[in-house]
C-alpha cells in the first residue's frame, strides 16, 4: 500500500528491533526487598498523557502497527498482538517479528501465508515480519533525539500454528514461537509445540513443529549459550501422587549444538529444573526476596505425548504430560511462568511467574546457569505497584526490568530497579488490552511494545480494543536514582 493509504488507518510509526545488552549480577535487586517490602519511585518522572499512552514527559510514541491494516502481501494485519523480537537487518534497518495469539476464536483474523507453508489449515495463529526504517529528525528542547519510523515491508511469515504467545530470541538470526495450548485439530494435527523462524526470510517460511522441546502450554522460549530455556504457562493444580503440579522450567540442550543449525535438525535432552535436596518444592512458599537455590535438571523421557488435555494424570507411558513428568522426578513447582529474558554469552536467564508468590500477585526469578543458582528478586505484595506481570524485558541502559502486566485493572508497564525499588513507566489511555511484546532495537533508543487487543469485528477489532503496536522513545539513561548496571 502507498505511503497516503496507510496514514488513513495509522499515526505513522515509530520502531526497531531489540538486541540485549549483557548484564550483570543483579545482587543489589534483592538488598532492599529482602529487608522489607519495596517502594515506589519516580524513575523517568510523573506519567503524562499523550494520547493512546501515559509516559514520562520527555518520551514520545509513534504507532507502528495496527490490527487490520493491509500488509504489503495485501492480506490484513492479523490481530491479537503477542511476544516480540527484533533484530538488525542488511541495510541498517530493523527487523521485527511478531506473534499473534490467535486460537480459532470467533472473530480472530486469521495469519494467511499457504497451505504450502501452513503446519495446520485449520489453525488461525502465526507470526508477522516488519522491516522498519528509522531516522533522526531533530531534537526536542531538552535535547532529545527525535525519529521518525517507516514500515517499509510487512507480510506473514508464519502460518498454520495456534496461541501463538511469547517465544524468544535465537541468536543471530533465529526466533523461537511457542503455542500456548495443548490441543488436537479435527484433522489430528498435534498442538503444543516450539517454531523456529529465520526472520532473514523474504517470504513466508514452512512451520516445523519441533517435538523434541517438548508438547505443552509453552510460553517463552529463548537461547542462552546454545542451549534453549523455556517457560510454562500453568497454574498450580491437585495431584493425588505430589500433593500439587504446576508449571515447570525446561531446558533442550541440542546436538549438534549451535546457533546455525536449525533445531528441527537437532536432537537431545529435554529437561526441567529441581530445587537440590528439595523434590516438588513449591516456589510459591519461598522465604524472602533474596533466597537462593541450588539446582540439579531432572530428565522428560518423553518429550512429545499424545495427551491431547495436558492434564492425564494416570501415568501411562506416551499419554502423560510433560509437567506431570516434570513433577513425578521431583521439579520445582511455579504458577504460570511467562516472559524470559537472557543476554548474550554468559548472561543470566530471568522469567517471571504472573500469579506467583503468597499474594499471587507475580514474582521475577534470576537463574545463574554458571553457577546452577536460582534466586528470587522479586515478589508483588500490592496490586497497585505490581499486578501479575507477563512479558520481561531489561533496559539496556540501566539494567532495570521492565514488567509488562496482565492483570483486572489498569494496565501498566513498570520498571524494577537494581535497588529493588518500583516505578511506572507506561500506561494505557486509548485501549485497555495487555501489554505485551517489549523489546529494544538493535541501538537500544527504541522500545517496541504491543497491545495485545481482543477479539472481534473483523478485520479491525473491538473499536477501542484493537491490536496495536508502538515505538516508543526517549532518554533511557536518564532514570533518576542509581543506574549503575553492576
Amino acid at each position: 500500500m502507498t505511503s497516503m493509504d496507510r496514514q488513513a488507518f495509522l499515526r505513522r510509526g515509530a520502531v526497531a528491533g531489540g538486541t540485549l545488552a549483557t548484564l550483570g549480577p543483579l545482587s543489589a535487586y534483592y538488598a532492599k526487598s529482602a529487608s522489607g517490602a519495596p517502594h515506589a519511585i519516580t524513575g523517568y518522572g510523573p506519567l503524562v498523557n499523550k494520547g493512546d499512552l501515559w509516559l514520562p514527559a520527555e518520551f514520545n510514541y509513534q504507532v507502528l502497527s495496527r490490527q487490520g491494516v493491509p500488509m504489503s502481501d495485501g492480506q490484513p494485519t492479523p490481530g491479537v498482538f503477542d511476544g516480540m523480537g527484533a533484530y538488525a537487518g542488511p541495510h541498517g534497518n530493523t527487523i521485527l517479528i511478531r506473534n499473534h495469539e490467535n486460537r480459532e476464536r470467533a472473530g480472530e483474523q486469521k495469519v494467511i501465508t499457504s497451505p504450502a507453508f501452513e503446519y495446520d489449515p485449520l489453525a488461525f495463529g502465526g507470526n508477522t515480519k516488519l522491516v522498519i526504517d528509522k531516522t533522526k529528525t531533530g531534537k526536542d528542547a531538552a535535547g532529545n533525539h527525535q525519529y521518525a519510523y517507516e514500515v517499509v515491508r510487512d507480510f506473514a511469515i508464519l502460518g498454520g500454528t495456534t496461541t501463538n504467545c511469547a517465544g524468544g530470541l535465537r541468536s543471530p538470526h533465529s526466533w523461537l514461537t511457542c503455542e500456548e495450548v495443548v490441543k488436537r485439530s479435527a484433522n489430528g494435527k498435534k498442538h503444543g509445540y516450539v517454531f523456529e523462524i529465520d526472520v532473514r526470510a523474504d517470504g513466508p517460511v514452512p512451520a516445523i513443529p519441533l517435538p523434541q522441546l517438548g508438547r505443552r502450554a509453552h510460553e517463552a522460549a529463548i537461547e542462552r549459550a546454545g542451549i534453549i530455556y523455556m517457560t510454562e504457562d500453568r497454574s498450580k493444580s491437585p495431584d493425588v501422587r505430589r500433593g500439587q503440579i504446576g508449571a515447570a522450567l525446561y531446558r533442550y540442550t541440542p546436538q549438534p549444538r549451535g546457533g546455525g543449525i536449525p533445531l528441527h535438525e537437532t536432537s537431545g535432552p529435554l529437561e526441567a529444573l529441581a530445587i537440590e535436596g528439595e523434590p516438588n518444592k513449591d516456589m510459591d512458599l519461598t522465604t524472602a526476596v533474596g533466597a537462593s537455590y541450588p539446582v540439579e535438571w531432572v530428565p522428560i523421557p518423553e518429550p512429545d505425548h499424545e495427551d491431547d488435555t495436558d492434564n492425564r494424570r494416570d501415568r501411562i507411558s506416551g499419554l502423560t504430560p510433560n509437567r506431570v513428568q516434570a513433577a513425578d522426578r521431583g521439579a520445582a513447582v511455579f504458577s504460570r511462568q511467562e516472559g524470559m529474558w537472557a543476554g548474550p554469552g554468559n548472561a543470566k536467564v530471568y522469567f517471571d511467574c504472573t500469579s506467583g508468590g503468597k499474594a499471587k500477585l507475580g514474582q521475577v526469578w534470576e537463574y545463574d546457569p554458571g553457577r546452577e543458582l536460582l534466586t528470587l528478586i522479586y515478589e508483588s505484595v500490592d496490586a497497585a505497584m505490581l499486578q501479575n506481570p507477563d512479558n520481561v524485558v531489561i533496559v539496556p541502559q540501566t539494567g532495570d526490568i521492565f514488567l509488562q502486566e496482565d492483570g483486572p485493572d489498569e494496565q501498566f508497564v513498570r520498571g524494577v530497579t537494581r535497588s529493588g525499588d518500583i516505578y511506572d513507566f507506561a500506561k494505557t489511555q486509548t485501549n485497555e488490552s495487555e501489554f505485551c511484546g517489549a523489546c529494544f532495537d538493535p541501538d537500544h533508543q527504541t522500545l517496541y511494545l504491543n497491545q495485545q487487543g481482543g477479539r472481534g469485528n473483523l478485520p479491525f477489532g473491538t473499536p477501542g480494543d484493537a491490536g496495536v503496536t508502538y515505538a516508543i522513545y526517549g532518554p533511557f539513561e536518564k532514570r533518576s536514582g542509581n543506574n549503575s548496571r553492576r
